[in-house]
């Protein structure tokens, strides 16, 4: 098995030019990440679809700065296409404080081949992967990392209904914690919504603070 940026961009080129397709519905999502009182950074995230085929593109980008110098870098870029709720493409890199990840997976048959910094191999159909937009994903027991392409064991499990904090209000929103393997607890709004994450940084909670969700990511996904 031996992946490509070329060739996964091709083959998802070819999905999303299928004839009579019809006008994509978009929809996009700012986050602010805050770390305690700190903002260390941004994660924005684009969804749009066309008939079945959904693409998803993510930009993240922290710094952490400690008496004005940088402590801590991170940014990461990924982009997938989904068609009918199976995962077609997959590519993502990652600047982890200097050290490179990256991640090229595509279908193939009934199985997903997967080429990354941390894993070379293939899983099932029915994954997930870590950029947590859905709920739907809740239901896959298995997620493709985005940093470095690592299958995750994913056991939701269910927090509570909370306020969750927005840039101007609250909104009501069940929290999952994720399980070991991936140490986050990600918020839906019972509308199937994401609003952010939580997850410990050295022993300080970061939250992500969404600006607004005024475009909805629910339909794009059922379509």
């Amino acid at each position: 098995m031996k992946l490509s940026r070329r060739t996964v961009l091709a083959t998802g080129a070819a999905a999303l030019a299928m004839p009579s397709i019809a006008r994509a519905q978009e929809a996009m999502r700012h986050f602010a990440l805050v770390r305690g009182r700190s903002h260390i950074g941004t994660h924005h995230l684009s969804v749009s679809r066309a008939r079945d085929i959904v693409n998803v593109e993510i930009t993240v980008d922290i710094s952490v700065r400690v008496m004005g110098f940088t402590a801590y870098r991170y940014e990461m870029s990924s982009h997938e296409l989904w068609q009918g709720g199976i995962l077609h493409s997959l590519h993502a890199h990652t600047n982890h404080d200097g050290e490179n990840a990256y991640v090229t997976a595509a279908r193939s048959g009934d199985q997903i081949d997967i080429e990354g910094s941390a894993f070379n191999g293939s899983v099932g159909l029915d994954v997930g992967t870590t950029t947590y937009w859905t709920p739907a994903l809740m239901q896959r027991s298995t997620w493709i990392s985005t940093q470095g392409g690592m299958p995750l064991n994913i056991r939701p499990v269910s927090t509570g209904l909370v306020r969750y904090e927005m840039a101007h209000s609250h909104v009501g929103a069940t929290g999952y914690a994720l399980g070991d393997e991936l140490p986050a607890t990600a918020y839906y709004t019972d509308e199937g919504e994401w609003v952010g994450n939580t997850f410990d940084a050295r022993g300080a909670e970061v939250r992500y603070i969404p600006n607004d969700i005024s475009q909805p990511f629910a339909p794009l996904w059922t379509g």
